[in-house]
């Protein structure tokens, strides 16, 4: 199972209590150790959130919705947090058929969706329950759409499984849907003309009087309007498609089993940025030929200085509000895959800036590697503000221990093979989670020799005990100080991923949890506002044992005096 693809499967749940576990069981069942089953509960009353509070393969991952979605919004939502080569999707009360991962693997060899059918049982089938796929459907794409627009060709989610590339087009779902996922994803593969239809059964659906595809006919009024959607989502796809092919068309160039893109791009993510952003932005186009900034709801006014910006070459998205550094990252990813399809796109902070011939130094790294090029999926810094980073052997080859993602280069294609930053860590250790992630799917995180990022530490003190400034011979230590607020994130993410990680990567999580003891012990001899820390630490490694993600609660943000990003 190893040496197959990763596997992501996505389950929206909602007062599911009574069948979730048996289904929960039967998926583990299938998945190799380096998968995951993303779990997004939907506001559930009924004991499910204590179900899911109770799990404790490292897995699963569970993220509780503060406000009601709808399933609908709640599977886009889990399919954007996931990270694998495949995604299934999953119900909250079927049961898997032992076999079915394997099975769907295989019919996607050549393929971005692979679709079977259901066995059903627990109730008689009504009439859309009675609808089958059939193998000789993997070649009539326009019949297919035509069966989805009348209502004659039924998709079910749960019997099928998508490619991240599908995934990449799928997402996010168009804004006029309010139904039927499955046959939006099933849209896309066959306006991208590549889908396989299976015969077989791969999931026993259970049939009760909470499900959501009807047993019987709807009105026509009903009808009408999810012909309406499936219209305009059909010229969604359709748009989204030809865009895609385009990109691909344009930036690529196929020299053996290698592509080789002219382009390189930067995302930088701002919050309230200083009056000298601008001339950084500036800077780094003399290395970058595409910047840009994505602001993450800036409270302050930085109309002038992003406008400088966009002077300056940038282009500059904005955010609403602040949704965190992975969600500001990965909008800004998006959108220059979506716009120029760069081989390699470079994340950087507000606060950093590339020494002359960072950029050239790295992708020098990247291409000399004795192995596969296709085997480096990142390039990191060696050095920052001149001092080495501490490495790590992985498979044989040295790397930097954890880069962080200010300063890193990583190949377009990565972005498909391993998904997004991690949106639900919000602002930290979103680049430690990456990092796993990339060697968990057998890439390499290249250092780039001589490449060394300038970067702002924030605000230091001296390290003082006893009113002496401590010193390792003849130079004098200091604290860097956090905001109570980041000490909450940082041990929260980073237990979370400890407990991601434990079995895949164990040597590389001891070292990183290693590395925030020490950091926490300075903190709280040394460093500033020492009962507010420890009371972030605290409450950061409770709601890990929750399962809680995304922004702290406004409860804690309050008691520990946290101000946004």
């Amino acid at each position: 199972m190893t040496s197959r693809p990763s596997v992501s499967v996505c389950m929206a749940a909602y007062n599911g209590a009574l069948h979730i576990t048996e289904q929960l069981d039967s998926i583990l069942a299938e998945l190799a150790p380096t998968d995951e089953v993303i779990i997004v509960d939907d506001g559930s009353t009924d004991g499910t959130r204590e179900i899911l509070s109770k799990v404790a393969d490292p897995r699963v991952r569970v993220v509780f919705n503060q406000v009601n979605l709808g399933y609908v919004r709640n599977f886009e939502k889990a399919l954007g947090l996931s990270t694998g080569e495949v995604v299934m999707l999953s119900d909250q009360d079927d049961v898997w058929i032992p076999g079915r991962v394997k099975k769907l693997i295989a019919a996607l060899s050549d393929v971005d969706a692979a679709v079977g059918n259901c066995q059903h049982f627990g109730g008689t089938p009504g009439a859309f329950q009675k609808l089958r796929v059939r193998a000789e459907y993997s070649t009539t794409y326009r019949r297919n759409l035509l069966g989805i627009l009348v209502g004659y060709r039924l998709h079910w989610g749960s019997a099928m499984a998508v490619s991240r590339s599908l995934l990449n087009d799928a997402l996010p779902f168009p804004r006029v849907m309010t139904e039927s996922h499955d046959q939006w994803l099933a849209m896309v593969a066959n306006v991208r003309r590549s889908i396989r239809y299976l015969p077989d059964d791969t999931v026993r659906h259970r049939l009760h009087d909470e499900n959501l595809t009807p047993k019987k006919p709807r009105s026509l009024g009903k009808v009408l309007r999810a012909r309406g959607e499936f219209l305009a989502e059909l010229a969604t796809a359709v748009v989204r498609t030809q865009r895609s092919r385009r990109n691909r068309a344009a930036h690529s160039i196929s020299i053996g089993p290698v592509t080789h893109r002219s382009s390189t791009a930067a995302v930088v993510s701002s919050y309230n940025p200083g009056f000298e952003f601008p001339k950084r932005i500036e800077s780094l186009l003399t290395q970058i030929e595409h910047v840009v900034v994505v602001d993450d709801g800036s409270s302050n006014d930085v109309s002038e200085i992003l406008a400088q910006a966009e002077q300056k070459g940038a282009t500059v998205l904005r955010q609403a509000r602040n949704s965190g550094i992975a969600a500001a990252l990965n909008a800004g990813i998006r959108h220059v895959r979506k716009e120029w399809d760069p081989a390699w796109i470079m994340t950087m902070d507000q606060d950093s800036e590339l020494t002359p011939g960072y950029v050239r130094k790295a992708l020098a790294c990247a291409s000399s590697t004795s192995e596969q090029p296709g085997s480096i999926g990142a390039v990191s810094a060696e050095s920052h503000n001149t001092r080495s980073l501490p490495t790590v052997i992985i498979r044989g080859r040295r790397e930097v221990l954890d880069p962080m993602q200010s300063g890193t280069l990583y190949r377009s294609e990565i972005f498909e093979r391993v998904g997004y930053f991690d949106e639900g860590l919000f602002i930290d250790c979103v680049d430690s989670d990456y990092n796993a992630r990339i060697r968990n799917a057998g890439y390499h995180i290249a250092i780039g020799r001589g490449a060394d990022l300038t970067h702002s530490l924030g605000r230091s003190r001296p390290m003082l005990l006893l009113g002496w400034h401590a010193h390792i011979g003849s130079k004098p230590l200091f604290v860097y100080e956090h905001q109570p607020f980041r000490v909450y994130y940082i041990t929260r993410n980073i237990l979370t991923i400890a407990k991601r990680y434990s079995f895949t990567q164990p040597s590389w999580v001891a070292r990183r949890l290693l590395m925030e003891v020490e950091s926490n012990a300075v903190r709280l001899v040394f460093g500033p506002r020492r009962g507010l820390s420890a009371a972030a630490i605290l409450r950061g490694a409770a709601d890990f044992a929750a399962g809680r993600t995304g922004p702290m609660p406004e409860d804690v943000a309050r008691s520990l005096s946290a101000v946004p990003n």
